[in-house]
């Protein structure tokens, strides 16, 4: 179908995407390219599928991810992602905190 909806468990992206939030996800990866600053879904081999802001991508093609709060996992922690991890790109959130 291309998109998806999934509920946010989690401080690590607050305030942005609070705790409890709805995502709806595109993920139709072949028709976006991932830039900085997008909030994008993937798969990772420690925490399972998780959410994070695009903060960098190096020369050999794998992105760093970063949470928006201080209690989120460091990029270091999360280490490089490769793009077939990548599962979608966040294109609408519903909070029921607002």
């Amino acid at each position: 179908m291309g998109v998806k909806l999934i509920r946010i468990t989690g401080h690590s992206m607050s305030p942005h995407i609070p705790d409890k939030s709805y995502a709806l996800i595109h993920t139709w990866l072949n028709i976006f390219k991932p830039k900085l600053g997008d909030i994008l879904l993937f798969n990772h081999v420690k925490y399972g599928s998780i959410i994070k802001t695009l903060a960098h991508k190096d020369k050999q093609g794998f992105y760093w991810f970063n949470g928006e709060n201080k209690q989120s996992v460091s990029m270091a922690e999360i280490g490089p992602i490769s793009k077939k991890q990548i599962q979608g790109k966040v294109c609408i959130t519903l909070s029921a905190n607002r």
